[in-house]
């Protein structure tokens, strides 16, 4: 399966986020957002894309970095931040 470019996986969680407000609204469940945002990270921590402007760096340091950072939005703004709960 080819890999998502980085533009492409920032579009996907653009519409999760969006689709998550659009439906908390709608269904009045305050969690949804949080387990959109757990996604979100999920994304970036199995799938880990970053810039082109970034590619001339080291690979192996980009992929932990970018997992970490997936890691970090999964427990900041899945777990800490509560939205409308």
């Amino acid at each position: 399966m080819k890999q998502l470019s980085f533009k492409i996986q920032c579009y996907i969680s653009l519409v999760i986020i969006a689709c998550a407000f659009l439906f908390e609204q709608l269904f009045k469940i305050g969690i949804l957002h949080n387990v959109c945002w757990i996604l979100v990270g999920l994304l970036f921590a199995i799938n880990p894309v970053w810039p082109q402007a970034w590619d001339w760096r080291d690979h192996k340091e980009l992929k932990k970095g970018v997992r970490i950072g997936g890691i970090l939005v999964i427990i900041i703004f899945g777990f800490f931040v509560r939205y409308g709960v």
